[in-house]
């Protein structure tokens, strides 16, 4: 698994990569060797993308407010 650091609390991070791991974030094929700051922003941006996919699905593991998120996006 990605032994990166999102938090710094050791528990969290297991559970954001486990999550991130679920909904295919790691799927693609590593680069040959990224730089640090590529590796920071990285994690930075599947740490924003956990954060938004938390906040969408609700419950019932239904997606919240698909229709509008659809709408902005052909509106754009």
């Amino acid at each position: 698994m990605n032994n990166r650091v999102y938090t710094g609390l050791e528990a969290d991070d297991r559970r954001i990569a486990r999550d991130l791991q679920a909904m295919g974030a790691f799927d693609q094929g590593a680069d040959d060797s990224p730089s640090y700051l590529s590796q920071k922003l990285e994690s930075i941006n599947q740490f924003i993308t956990w954060m938004r996919w938390k906040g969408e699905v609700s419950v019932y593991g239904c997606r919240v407010g698909v229709n509008r998120s659809a709408m902005q996006q052909l509106a754009a």
